[in-house]
């Protein structure tokens, strides 16, 4: 088991867990799914998956709450995504990164889901506060380039699959995924893929009047022997 320390509702909540998966091609628009297909296909070589949505199992070693973070080569980039945190009784929510390797990707996307860190912001709110307003919560993302933040991906949690249809594929394909951290798959880009300096993703409740935010650095690591 490994340990991971949210604030919810003020409170220290510590969350165990000892799987941790990323869900591909999780759009609950099939359109908006296939534009996401097509653009790792046209952007990157991606082919096609087998099945939609596709169950990514990460070693859970690679999930943080660390800010400054390490990354080989400079073609890695995030993807801001709701994520699941599945305890034994309960089910909270918060904002992470599915930080990948795009070139990596092209030849290999289950290893390119393996290889880089995967962060989340150190707060959560419960499953059952937020379920009854779901499809209005806004997810964006942002990056650094050239000293500027843009807009990178802007949508909600409605144009993703609910948590109730991942739970059910990954029972039904994996079986008991209780004490896991589960990524939900992402909204499509603003422009296409970008390499920024920095990642930073948001969930915002606006009937509760609330957001989750976090931000983490991109370091690239050199790729010659030293």
């Amino acid at each position: 088991m490994k340990t991971l320390n949210f604030i919810c509702n003020d409170e220290k909540l510590e969350f165990n867990y000892d799987k941790c998966f990323a869900i591909g091609y999780a759009g609950r628009n099939i359109e908006k799914t296939k534009e996401h297909i097509d653009e790792l296909e046209r952007d990157l070589g991606v082919k096609p998956p087998k099945f939609i949505p596709t169950i990514f199992e990460c070693s859970k070693e690679i999930v943080t709450q660390d800010s400054d973070l390490k990354f080989v080569g400079e073609r890695t980039s995030g993807e801001c995504e709701y994520v699941i945190l599945l305890a034994e009784d309960e089910i909270y929510i918060t904002v992470g990164s599915d930080h990948t390797d795009r070139d990596l990707e092209s030849v290999n996307i289950f290893k390119s889901k393996q290889v880089c860190l995967k962060p989340l912001a150190k707060e959560a709110w419960k499953y059952d506060e937020v379920k009854d307003h779901w499809d209005d919560i806004k997810l964006n993302s942002y990056t650094t380039v050239d000293g500027k933040e843009v807009l990178y991906q802007e949508g909600t949690l409605g144009d993703i699959l609910p948590v109730e249809k991942i739970l059910s594929e990954l029972e039904k394909r994996i079986g008991d995924v209780k004490n896991s951290v589960i990524f939900s798959g992402t909204v499509p880009t603003k422009d296409g893929f970008v390499f920024g300096d920095d990642f930073r993703a948001e969930l915002i409740d606006e009937i509760l009047n609330r957001k989750i935010e976090f931000k983490y650095y991109v370091n690239v690591i050199a790729e010659d022997e030293r």
